[in-house]
């Protein structure tokens, strides 16, 4: 097969965007590879490293003849990059993203563009709490789901050269409305994040007897908050974007530990008990 684009466009050459960029040029997906960003020392590595050809730092800098632009900045940002690009975006340039919420991003971004210049969301499910194009690696996407959200709105050939894109980077790929895809994050991502940063946050303003408790975190506490590490801004920006979902979400797990403290407090162990065995096997299901 040849070339599935000729000029790729990667706005934030970071985990995602540089993986993407890196797994699309050792498979030859793309002719050239061109990164875009804020920060020229970030833009450096990925050049050395081989995940883009070259770089430009402002946004009318924008070459000619990008077929393809990727936004893979934080999810607030897509949509004012989007526009700042959009006067040197020519005709049949397909744009897409990698953001973790969709919603909101797709309703904005079809209101934005022109019949010509389609849009295709995704959500490629692959990471890790690293960032920056040194985290980036080629393999990333190989047998993980990438979820693409497409409406009614969205043009079925630039729906199919997203999917096939997608496929041949190794990912599986799966079509989902963008509002039930948020409300599905907000479950198993978004409202994981947040637990995360305040397990963290009570650990730094606990001390017992001026002893600090960092010292003594075994294995299962570093395991469970791992991805307390992932960039902040980053967060920031999906907890926004995402308020009414992970909201939600939060509401029901305050009720949960609430049950739990009242349990605890009463001595009622065949309560915790029932409560952790039915978590137990949800989570070899999980594994299954």
């Amino acid at each position: 097969m040849g070339f599935a684009f000729r000029r790729m466009v990667v706005a934030g050459v970071g985990l995602i965007g540089g993986s993407l960029a890196l797994a699309a040029r050792q498979r030859k997906l793309v002719e050239e590879v061109i990164g875009f960003g804020r920060g020229e020392r970030n833009l450096r590595v990925a050049l050395k490293e081989g995940m883009i050809d070259r770089y430009f730092l402002r946004e009318e800098e924008l070459p000619r003849g990008v077929d393809l632009l990727v936004l893979a900045t934080p999810v607030q940002a897509v949509v004012p990059l989007a526009e700042n690009f959009l006067p040197g975006l020519e005709s049949g340039c397909l744009v897409s993203d990698v953001g973790s919420v969709k919603g909101r991003i797709v309703r904005d971004m079809e209101k934005l563009l022109p019949k010509r210049i389609p849009f295709v969301g995704a959500h490629p499910i692959a990471g890790s709490e690293q960032w920056g194009a040194a985290a980036a690696v080629a393999g990333l996407f190989s047998g993980q789901r990438c979820i693409v959200t497409p409406t009614r709105n969205t043009d079925p050939g630039a729906l199919k050269r997203i999917i096939s894109l997608w496929r041949r980077v190794g990912a599986r790929v799966e079509a989902m409305d963008p509002e039930i895809h948020d409300r599905i994050l907000a479950v198993v991502s978004h409202l994981p994040h947040v637990l995360a940063y305040a397990m963290v946050n009570t650990l730094g303003r606990s001390a017992v007897d001026s002893v600090d408790p960092i010292h003594y975190c075994g294995g299962g506490f570093r395991d469970f908050t791992r991805i307390a590490a992932s960039r902040p801004e980053l967060w920031r920006d999906i907890c926004l974007a995402n308020r009414r979902a992970i909201g939600k979400r939060l509401t029901e797990y305050i009720k949960e530990l609430d049950r739990l403290k009242r349990w605890i407090r009463e001595g009622r162990g065949d309560r915790l008990e029932r409560d952790f065995t039915r978590a137990n096997e949800i989570r070899r299901q999980m594994a299954s």
